[in-house]
C-alpha cells in the first residue's frame, strides 16, 4: 500500500451510521435523561448526582484517552498504530459534550440547584474539614469550581488543537489537492512531534486536578498520593478495551481492511500490561493502608466493607484483573474475537464498578439495598451520547489518517 493509493480511496474511509442506528442513540440519550429526572423528582437527589458524576467521569476518561494515546504516539513517532490512530482520537468528539454537562453540575452546585451540593459534604457542612490544614483552604467550593472549569476548558483547548492538526492533511485531500495535503501533513506532523510531550504534561496535571476535586474530596478527610496515578490507570484500562471492540466491530468495512493481525496484537498486550499496572496501584493503596492503620485513612476502606458494597470489592478484582490477565497470556487471544471481545467487555463493566465503588458509597446511606436502575439509565444516557458525538465526527473525517506520512510505512510492518 501506498500513499497514492490511499489518496485514489480516500472517499471510502468514513463510517457513516444508518438513521436508525442514529435514532437508537438519540433513544439512549432520552432514556438516561429521562431516568436521571426521575431519580430527581422521586427524592433521590444525592443518588442522581452521584450516578451522573461517575457515569460523566468514566466516558470523560475514555474521550480524553483517545487524545492522549494519540499524542503519546506522536512523541515518539509510532508507526504500529497508525492504522487505529484515528479511531481513538474519534472518541474526543465526546469532549465538548463532557465540558457542558460538568458545567451543567458546576452551576447546580454553585447556585444549590436540585440539590447538586449535597454529593460533597464538605460543602452541606464546612466545619467538616476546619482541623485538616490545607483541605480548609484547598476545598473551598467557589474555589474549586474555578480552577476545575479552568483545567476542563484548558483540555478542551489542546485537544482541539491536536485534531486540527491532525486532520489538517486530510481535509486537503478530500478536496483535491494532494499535494498541499502532504505538504501540510508533514507540517502537522512536526509540530505534534514537538508539541506532544508539553500538551501531555498539562493534560496529566489537568487530570490529576479533576480526579483530586470531583472524586477523592467526596470523601474529604480521606486523601490518596497514589488517586491521579490510580484514575489513570482506569482511564487506559478502559480505553484500550473499547479501542478493541471497535476494531473487532470495523473489520468488515474498508477501514478494517488496514487493520492487521498486528495492531489487534499490541493492542492486547497493552491492555494486558495495564491490566497489571491498575492492579499494582490497587494493591499498592490496600497494602498501604493495611500496614498503617490509621482511622483516618482505613476508614474510607472500612465503609466498602459493608452490604451491599462487599459484593462488588470481593467481584472487583476477579473482573478487573484476574481474567483479562489470565485469558490474554495466550496469544491467540488477543486477535480472535471469541475470546477478546468478553475480556474487554468485561473489563468495561470492571472499571465502570469501580468508578461505582468510588462514589456511590459516598452519597447512599449504609446497607441500604437497591436496584441500580438510576447507575444503569444513566450510563445507557451517556453512552447513547457518546456514540452519538462519535458517529458525527466520522461521518465528516475520515477513521484513517490518509494523509500521514508515517501511515504507508506502518502498513509493510509485520511483527
Amino acid at each position: 500500500m501506498n500513499p497514492n493509493d490511499l489518496y485514489t480511496r480516500r472517499e471510502s474511509f468514513y463510517f457513516k451510521p444508518s438513521g436508525v442506528l442514529r435514532g437508537f442513540f438519540i433513544f439512549c440519550c432520552v432514556a438516561g435523561l429521562v431516568l436521571f429526572l426521575v431519580g430527581l423528582a422521586t427524592g433521590q437527589q444525592q443518588r442522581a448526582w452521584g450516578s451522573f458524576l461517575f457515569n460523566l467521569m468514566f466516558f470523560f476518561s475514555l474521550s480524553l484517552g483517545g487524545v492522549v494515546l494519540g499524542s503519546m504516539q506522536d512523541v515518539i513517532g509510532a508507526e504500529w498504530g497508525r492504522p487505529i490512530k484515528r479511531l481513538h482520537e474519534s472518541f474526543s468528539a465526546f469532549l465538548p459534550y463532557a465540558v457542558c454537562a460538568f458545567l451543567l453540575f458546576f452551576l447546580c452546585i454553585r447556585f444549590e440547584l436540585l440539590g447538586a451540593q449535597g454529593v460533597y459534604p464538605w460543602i452541606r457542612d464546612p466545619h467538616l474539614i476546619e482541623h485538616f490544614p490545607g483541605k480548609n483552604v484547598w476545598l473551598q467550593r467557589d474555589f474549586m469550581l474555578l480552577r476545575d472549569v479552568a483545567a476542563l476548558f484548558i483540555m478542551l483547548f489542546l485537544a482541539k488543537w491536536h485534531m486540527d492538526q491532525t486532520v489538517r492533511g486530510d481535509f486537503f485531500f478530500l478536496q483535491g489537492k494532494k499535494t498541499e495535503g502532504e505538504a501540510a501533513a508533514k507540517e502537522s506532523l512536526r509540530k505534534l512531534r514537538y508539541w506532544s510531550a508539553p500538551v501531555l504534561c498539562v493534560h496529566s496535571l489537568c487530570f490529576s486536578l479533576i480526579c483530586f476535586d470531583l472524586t477523592m474530596s467526596l470523601a474529604p478527610t480521606w486523601f490518596s498520593t497514589l488517586w491521579a496515578g490510580w484514575s489513570f490507570s482506569i482511564l487506559m484500562h478502559i480505553l484500550l478495551a473499547s479501542i478493541l471492540i471497535c476494531m473487532f466491530f470495523l473489520r468488515s468495512t474498508p477501514v478494517g481492511a488496514f487493520i492487521g493481525r498486528s495492531q489487534f496484537h499490541d493492542m492486547g498486550k497493552l491492555l494486558h500490561g495495564f491490566t497489571v499496572f491498575f492492579a499494582y496501584l490497587t494493591f499498592a493503596h490496600v497494602l498501604t493502608y493495611w500496614y498503617t492503620n490509621i482511622p483516618e485513612e482505613t476508614s474510607y476502606f472500612l465503609a466498602r466493607l459493608e452490604k451491599p458494597w462487599i459484593y462488588l470489592v470481593l467481584l472487583s478484582p476477579v473482573l478487573s484483573f484476574v481474567f483479562p490477565f489470565f485469558m490474554l497470556i495466550p496469544k491467540v487471544s488477543k486477535w480472535n474475537a471469541a475470546l477478546t471481545l468478553p475480556v474487554a467487555f468485561i473489563v468495561i463493566l470492571a472499571q465502570w464498578l469501580n468508578y461505582f465503588l468510588v462514589v456511590m458509597p459516598e452519597v447512599m446511606s449504609p446497607g441500604e439495598l437497591f436496584f441500580p436502575w438510576l447507575e444503569v439509565g444513566c450510563f445507557i444516557g451517556f453512552l447513547g451520547l457518546f456514540l452519538f458525538s462519535v458517529t458525527l465526527f466520522t461521518k465528516k473525517v475520515p477513521l484513517l489518517n490518509i494523509s500521514d506520512p508515517l501511515l504507508a510505512k506502518s502498513l509493510c510492518h509485520k511483527h
